[in-house]
């Protein structure tokens, strides 16, 4: 073999020898899986003791020493009063999670920032949204062009504070092992949401499906753990795209709002026969989800009160623990 000849093999080889590199780089990436995870509520309907409820939703998700705020509840001093209540410290949060533009998820976060902020400047640092967060919204039948999207509005004040704002079209890990669903695809006719709104899409005015309805995710080798805010996409809808994009598992534990409160008997009977199908392990459903709904799914789902609870503020989740709920969501 000539030297030419050994210097284009030898070429050949260096190069398949990246390749290879880079596709198992790529491949660890995507396999990334949490060992260390714990989940605490901190505002929804349903509270004991100290603690305050609301319309609303926020959880602090720990992730191998990472901490991620999901949501942020309705009123301004609602998350702030139960971290203090339960001895929770968020000044480590540095990364926030919005399922949705809606005020019950939203309006918390201004009065939070400067609360952490004074504590530790480097608090939250970035905020995670789907496209479609900022889309305007007007209200249907008002008569006014008066914009329904508050973020809107808030955007310039809270990017003002040194918070990057993230738009995400598709799943994507933004710690190792932790994952946004982004815009969640809707292949069930799960219609979790009102006739209240108007969305702008490609210059035209529809109904407001909330086409920014996402989860966040932690992959685990148990199978991945799932927050949603309302579950606004259908909770379905939810864990099949979570399955197809992030984790194709049984999901270990399903988290936050489902917004079934209003759904009917056939609703409720589909959506446990499906969520059975995916394989929920653990449920921890507050928010919108209802009460009555939570009962029937933890029948369909063949749950127990261990395994299967509402998810009260101070209710929190631990991987390789389980639920641990609060007094009165048993």
């Amino acid at each position: 073999m000539n030297t030419l000849s050994m210097f284009f093999k030898a070429i050949t080889l260096l190069l398949g020898l990246c390749t290879a590199l880079f596709a198992f780089s790529g491949a660890s990436a995507q396999g990334a899986v949490a060992e260390n995870v714990k989940v605490t509520v901190l505002s929804s309907n349903l509270a004991n003791g100290a603690a305050v409820g609301e319309w609303g939703l926020s959880a602090l998700v720990e992730v191998e020493g990472n901490c991620i705020l999901f949501d942020a509840g309705r009123y301004p001093d609602t998350v702030i009063r139960n971290a203090e209540v339960l001895n929770v410290d968020l000044s480590c949060v540095s990364d926030v999670v919005f399922s949705h533009f809606h005020f019950d998820h939203t309006t918390g976060f201004l009065p939070l920032l400067e609360n952490l902020r004074a504590k530790n400047p480097s608090a939250i640092q970035r905020i995670h949204v789907a496209e479609g967060f900022f889309s305007s919204r007007r209200r249907v039948n008002s008569g006014s062009n008066v914009e329904a999207n508050q973020m809107i509005a808030l955007r310039e004040l809270i990017e003002a504070q040194g918070v990057e704002i993230l738009v995400h079209s598709q799943a994507t890990e933004i710690f190792p092992a932790v994952w946004v669903s982004g815009p969640v695809e809707r292949r069930h006719p799960e219609q979790n949401y009102s006739a209240a709104l108007t969305v702008s899409m490609d210059g035209e005015w529809v109904q407001d499906f909330l086409p920014e309805s996402q989860a966040l995710v932690i992959r685990t080798d148990e199978g991945p753990i799932v927050l949603l805010g309302c579950g606004h996409s259908g909770v379905v809808n939810a864990l099949d795209h979570i399955q197809d994009t992030i984790q194709d598992e049984a999901v270990h534990a399903l988290m936050g709002g489902l917004h079934l409160f209003a759904a009917d008997d056939e609703t409720l009977d589909w959506t446990a026969a499906r969520l059975l199908e995916i394989g929920v392990e653990n449920l921890m459903a507050g928010h919108c989800t209802g009460i009555e709904p939570l009962m029937r799914l933890r029948a369909g789902l063949n749950l127990n009160r261990r395994t299967a609870v509402v998810g009260a503020v101070g209710s929190s989740f631990v991987l390789g623990e389980g639920i641990h709920p609060t007094a009165i969501a048993m």
